[in-house]
């Protein structure tokens, strides 16, 4: 499967040439900014995954927009984690969004900070598997068909070549015309147009960055490894930058690292016990307090880790989630979550964890993934050395807590 999606991003991109020369590589020749001081008032959300409905509504719940859609936000600043497109059909409207809201809050003295998230880089470098049939649609227009069948008829030539200097030999037929234009919808060749090298989409998202920092709180997408230490804000945006502008080294890829700021999930799930003390060099190297992410949404709610010192903001926004609505709002020196229209005080220590999430409770009473949670809060697996030699015992449960059954043990 890896070796068809690589020469079919190949046959692609030789197709493409003609489309893209003079375009490419305009942006990103001046250095870009990626760290801010005194910044009053700060709104936060995360993946937004192709739901323009849901992304709508969060910025409305804001204060960011209007019933229009234009920016009310003031001096505000957005910061937007990544993972603007797939699993949804709205990502091109969005992007036009989120186009007209950074030019609109320039002009009001704010500001709005799209992150580079994984499914971004996936859709550079032409992994598509989560590419909802919508995005294809939006690209659609009366010269799809001329663009589709151009495409097939660079990849048949492709594969003749390739016919000639293997053993197995790829027949072309009805069948296999079939069901590549299956396989290819109209409007996958104007979505690879956009989003490949040179393309307007490529070209937008490659004036973006991947790690940021505001006040004393650092953004990115998804995480930062142990590896990544030694890296500055700069070497890190710089380098993905790079090879979302192509072309991608055979190792060493810092965009597909799983360290990396796109894809490190330890701060959303390793045990906090294990993953503190990185936790706390990150902090020191980076000097902030809090470091805000989205990449992983598991209970529908911003979901606070470390008393508070990581947050993250991927609540699952869009419809293939369940269309969990929420955001982080920094004002007056204080973080709070909105949820469901409330504004509940982020946790600044251990001690707020619990209260914070029995209060995320009362607003989302039914949604068993934050029960759990709770439950796993009030009753913590002990550490195994303390277990040895000591006899297993059904915990007694009171009745103003939440029973076994309930909590889906």
């Amino acid at each position: 499967m890896r070796t068809h999606q690589i020469r079919v991003r190949l046959s692609l991109c030789f197709f493409l040439v003609s489309s893209l020369v003079g375009s490419a590589f305009l942006y990103a020749a001046e250095p870009i900014q990626n760290e801010w001081d005194d910044v009053a008032r700060l709104v936060i959300i995360g993946d937004i995954h192709g739901d323009y409905d849901s992304y709508i509504s969060v910025l409305r719940e804001a204060g960011l927009v209007n019933r229009r859609g234009n920016w009310t936000g003031d001096d505000t600043h957005l910061v937007q984690v990544g993972d603007v497109p797939d699993r949804g059909p709205d990502t091109l409207r969005i992007i036009d969004h989120l186009q007209k809201l950074e030019t609109q809050a320039r002009r009001d003295d704010g500001m709005v900070h799209v992150l580079i998230g994984n499914h971004e880089f996936m859709n550079v470098v032409g992994d598509l598997r989560y590419v909802h049939p919508g995005e294809y649609d939006e690209f659609t227009s009366r010269n799809s068909r001329q663009y589709r069948d151009a495409y097939y008829q660079q990849v048949v030539q492709a594969i003749l070549t390739q016919n000639e200097t293997t053993e197995t030999s790829v027949v072309i037929d009805d069948a296999f015309k079939d069901s590549w234009y299956q396989q290819f919808p109209l409007g996958y060749v104007e979505h690879r147009l956009a989003w490949q090298p040179g393309g307007d989409i490529n070209n937008w998202v490659n004036t973006h960055n991947s790690v940021i920092r505001i006040n004393d709180m650092l953004f990115m997408h998804a995480g930062l490894g142990p590896t990544m230490l030694t890296m500055s804000l700069d070497e890190m945006n710089n380098q993905i930058r790079a090879e979302i502008l192509g072309p991608l080294l055979p190792e060493n890829n810092l965009g597909d690292n799983e360290d990396g700021p796109l894809w490190y999930r330890g701060l959303a799930m390793n045990p906090e016990a294990a993953e503190s003390a990185h936790v706390q060099s990150l902090l020191n190297t980076y000097g902030v307090n809090h470091i805000l992410l989205g990449h992983t949404p598991e209970l529908g709610v911003i979901t606070p880790r470390f008393g508070g010192k990581v947050i993250i903001t991927d609540t699952g926004m869009s419809a293939y989630y369940g269309a969990h609505k929420a955001s982080v709002l920094f004002e007056n020196g204080e973080l709070l979550a909105i949820q469901d229209g409330e504004k509940i005080a982020l946790p600044q220590t251990e001690a707020d964890i619990i209260p914070y999430f029995q209060a995320m409770a009362e607003l989302k009473p039914d949604h068993q993934p934050l029960i759990n949670h709770i439950y796993r809060l009030q009753n913590p697996e002990p550490i195994q050395e303390e277990l040895e030699g000591i006899e297993p015992a059904v915990p007694s449960i009171e009745d103003n807590t939440i029973s076994e059954d309930a909590a889906g043990f």
